[in-house]
């Protein structure tokens, strides 16, 4: 039997005997379906139709001087798609034949049985019932292809899809306006393999054929190179695996920047902050396009990072460049708060509901109505908050403690993490489903050891805040204690950077901060020494550095103190890292780079 609790499935019963009419009535009703419309006859029937939505219509073939086919083929010109049962006293081939070619989804033959009727009409409803979320999905899904074709349109980088045979599936219009100067033969549609196969040009073509064997992404790196009308080109290039979301697959994504116009003009295009965020280094001013971009749009957004990177002030910025900015940016804590509070703190509660609610509460997400709810720490939420947030998710409605009315709301949900969700997901801990609701867009933040150069930028501005607030004559840091922030690796980030400071600003009574105000852990730091690359090197590698096992790919015999050894022995520690290996080995990255073509050392081998 259907579910006693079933409500608000509207039903119309079209029938000219009245007998008949309420004997379904009393049927449908007491099986949990209404309200329960009845009409006698065609004209009546259209009336209701023409008033009201209804789930389903049971309709006889007889109905004084029209019939049940006249009515079902005006529900289909009226474009009412609810299933339609037709009742027959007289069933013929040719009669059901017409009721079915109509549109209608059964017919049941007179008398009519209760257990028959109601089956029936279970039935009619649950096949109604699928249509309509399959509906909905292909709608959610369309509207996702809409944020995403919208998102790859605004970049301003160019990007170009490849699948797993090298074609070509898709570029926006800044890569078909960059490469229709540089490689007109890369367009939709064409091989790259092909059209790249004598093109000195195509640097990008080597790059993509690695990652579609190997499968692991190459970070940005950038390549010089001299078009055909001899103009001299700086790109940077990030080449990405097209994942299906299985642990697979479909081909690879390239993102590349011209360099050029930037490097000519110096530091105008260089942004030393951004709303609240501070730093120029290269990374950031990545991270700074990518707040842009994605704050146009509505998707949700998956922010991760080392606790201490910035992720409020990260969610701050997408506020602020989205429409929603002079609506609230209502901000969520999900560890801050016991899990026994958090679901009433998120979605409110009505008084009584449990103990403790004296009164009414409205929660963060109906607070956050027309603007931004942002989620910090969504990886420490329970199971059970997990599938609420999804039901929100999926819906855009909630039901707050104690109430049994749906409030709807329209909220962008932006969450943040500094735990790897993908891990969490993989050892169930994580809802895969939620994963992927929240993670529409991410935004990674990287650590403060990683943004070279903005350490001095972050430091002379927290020593101005401090300053100010403690009312102290401080205006600087010795040439000394700056660089033992800067050759510092800072697990905690900013906000350790943040309260070294703060600490330094209380020590120091005089205008300059110096060694003598910084912590301990900082003063007495462990460097990591250079590998040289010079030959007198005759002790092999430094202690700290094991003897790296011999790459399968590379054919050679390679001793201690050889030169491919260290650049391998480098290589190994960085995982693959060309710029922190270049840094490791104290030269130049376009040295390394040289020194890799000279030597043929594949790359592929090392974990990337």
């Amino acid at each position: 039997m259907e579910n006693q609790t079933t409500v608000n499935v509207p039903i119309l019963v079209v029938d000219d005997e009245e007998s008949l009419r309420h004997t379904f009535k009393i049927f449908l009703k007491r099986e949990g379906y209404g309200p329960i419309v009845l009409a006698s006859n065609f004209e009546e029937a259209l009336g209701k139709l023409t008033s009201q939505p209804f789930d389903l219509i049971i309709s006889d073939i007889v109905l004084g001087g029209s019939t049940g086919i006249d009515l079902l083929k005006r529900i289909r010109e009226l474009n009412i798609s609810c299933p339609v049962i037709m009742v027959t006293g007289y069933p013929t081939v040719d009669t059901a034949s017409e009721a079915l070619r109509f549109g209608a989804f059964d017919y049941i033959q007179k008398p009519v049985e209760k257990e028959q009727l109601l089956k029936t009409v279970r039935l009619a409803l649950q096949q109604q019932r699928l249509k309509l979320e399959r509906q909905k999905a292909e709608e959610e899904k369309e509207q996702y292809r809409s944020y995403l074709d919208t998102l790859f349109a605004s970049v301003s980088d160019s990007i170009i899809t490849i699948d797993r045979e090298m074609n070509v599936v898709k570029m926006n219009q800044s890569a078909i306006c960059f490469l229709g100067g540089i490689i007109p033969e890369v367009k939709e549609g064409a091989n790259l393999a092909v059209v790249c196969a004598n093109n000195a040009t195509c640097f990008f073509k080597e790059d993509t054929e690695k990652v579609l064997r190997s499968g692991v992404e190459i970070k940005e790196h950038r390549i010089e190179f001299t078009t055909a009308s001899m103009n001299h080109k700086v790109i940077s290039i990030c080449i990405s695996p097209l994942e299906d979301g299985r642990g697979g697959f479909h081909g690879v994504v390239i993102v590349i920047r011209d360099m050029t116009a930037i490097v000519e003009q110096g530091h105008s295009k260089q942004r030393t902050s951004f709303h609240r965020i501070i730093g120029a280094s290269p990374v950031m001013q990545t991270v700074y396009t990518m707040i842009e971009n994605v704050g146009k749009v509505d998707s949700a957004v998956l922010i991760t990072g080392e606790s201490g990177t910035g992720k409020e002030l990260a969610t701050e910025a997408l506020h602020l460049e989205s429409h929603r900015k002079n609506r609230p940016l209502i901000k969520v804590d999900c560890t801050a708060i016991p899990e026994s509070l958090l679901e009433s703190e998120l979605f409110g509660h009505k008084k009584g509901s449990f103990t403790g609610a004296d009164r009414d509460r409205m929660g963060r997400i109906l607070q956050a109505d027309g603007g931004t709810l942002f989620l910090d720490e969504i990886g420490d939420i329970s199971p059970m908050m997990q599938l609420r947030l999804l039901r929100f998710l999926q819906e855009k409605t909630f039901y707050p403690v104690g109430h049994d009315t749906a409030i709807q709301v329209d909220v962008r949900i932006i969450a943040a993490t500094n735990v790897n969700l993908r891990e969490q997901v993989q050892k169930g801990i994580f809802r895969e489903d939620l994963y992927f609701r929240l993670r529409v867009i991410d935004i990674i933040l990287p650590p403060l050891r990683e943004r070279t150069g903005d350490i001095p930028l972050l430091t002379n501005k927290f020593i101005q805040q401090y300053a100010k607030q403690m009312r102290k004559p401080i205006s600087g840091i010795s040439d000394q204690a700056m660089s033992l922030l800067s050759d510092f690796q800072w697990p905690g980030n900013i906000r350790e950077l943040q309260h070294i400071i703060e600490r330094s600003c209380v020590l120091c009574n005089s205008s300059t901060i110096s060694k003598e105000q910084l912590p301990d852990e900082i003063l007495h730091q462990q460097p990591n020494p250079p590998i040289p690359l010079t030959s007198g090197f005759q002790q092999g590698l430094p202690p700290h550095i094991p003897q790296p096992p011999q790459p399968s790919s590379l054919n050679h015999t390679f001793h201690n103190n050889s030169l491919e050894s260290r650049i391998i022995a480098a290589l190994q520690k960085s995982g693959g890292n060309k710029a922190k290996a270049a840094r490791l080995l104290a030269i130049d990255r376009s040295t390394l780079y040289r020194k890799l073509k000279e030597l043929k050392i594949d790359l592929s081998t090392f974990d990337l």
